[in-house]
């Protein structure tokens, strides 16, 4: 009945169940989870605190709810309190780490989300929402490079999902500097200025009498692989997580020719010229999933 969006029938059978065992972890951990999905907040954080007390099963699951449910319902402050109050007994738990950078971004502290998020995807690299999420702070920072970085891996992963338009538009708007959101006064960090001279330089390009009869999708694999590259070879000293994360595994990916298929595949969700492309292209697509899988057998 929950997965079905009827929380009300399940909520009625979770209490049965609490008739039969009231001290049901089980039951109790299930009724937070659908007065969370059904907006009661109150009983929410009354069934997420109880699995809390009992400190026996769910209690990082528990906690999850509890910092949703209090962020949601206006106190996105005790929010945090109970997610980093979690994170000190759970700190592998890559959900918790994602639920506090949610919370930081409704707020607009995207920074203190960045910093959370990397944590999540130390943790769990295939957590498209976490990358998601990332690109989006990154976005609303004016932060170009990281945010078209951590959106294309995203896609990568969830190129055609409800969400997936979003995150191409927004992965365009870096591109072209069209981004209507950005926090005051905030700048590309110095280590992506070059990556970020060159965006403007390849977008001014686009118009050359060179390119200005190449598909869209043409243009845009080549100044991503053009992207990858530069920053691939800007990299030799350069350290922390966004040049051991994300710019390596890209630049990686283009210097084994994957590039246009991750540009056709990353697309999907705009229209059909990933599905025309592959019917001529799909060995390209077998390749890049190959190598895609034993670059991640590295970790």
């Amino acid at each position: 009945m929950h997965d079905k969006g009827d929380y009300e029938g399940a909520i009625e059978f979770f209490k049965k169940a609490l008739q039969s065992d009231k001290n049901s972890i089980h039951a109790n951990y299930e009724l937070a989870s659908s007065y969370l999905a059904l907006k009661d907040y109150t009983n929410a954080l009354k069934y997420a605190d109880k699995v809390i007390t009992a400190n026996i099963d769910y209690v990082d699951q528990a906690y999850i709810i509890k910092g949703s449910a209090l962020d949601l319902s206006g106190k996105p402050l005790e929010a945090i309190k109970t997610y980093n109050l979690a994170l000190k007994k759970y700190n592998k738990n890559h959900s918790l780490y994602y639920n506090l950078a949610l919370t930081y971004f409704s707020l607009k502290q995207y920074k203190d989300a960045e910093e959370v998020l990397i944590k999540a995807l130390k943790l769990n690299q295939l957590h498209a929402s976490s990358h998601f999420l990332l690109g989006l702070s990154m976005a609303r920072r004016g932060e170009r490079v990281k945010s078209i970085l951590a959106l294309s891996n995203f896609l990568l992963l969830e190129p055609k999902t409800k969400r997936s338009a979003s995150a191409l538009q927004t992965l365009e708007d870096q591109w072209k500097n069209t981004a209507k959101q950005k926090s005051a006064g905030a700048k590309e960090e110095d280590e992506f200025n070059t990556g970020t001279l060159m965006l403007g330089i390849l977008q001014s390009a686009n118009d050359n009498e060179a390119n200005k009869n190449k598909p869209v999708i043409t243009l845009f694999a080549e100044n991503t692989n053009t992207i990858f590259t530069i920053l691939g070879e800007e990299k030799k000293d350069k350290k922390g997580f966004w040049w051991s994360f994300y710019v390596d595994y890209f630049y990686t990916l283009a210097t084994k020719h994957h590039t246009e298929a991750l540009c056709y595949y990353i697309t999907q969700s705009k229209d059909d010229t990933y599905d025309v492309w592959l019917k001529d292209n799909l060995p390209k697509i077998e390749a890049l999933s190959e190598w895609y899988t034993k670059y991640l057998h590295k970790y």
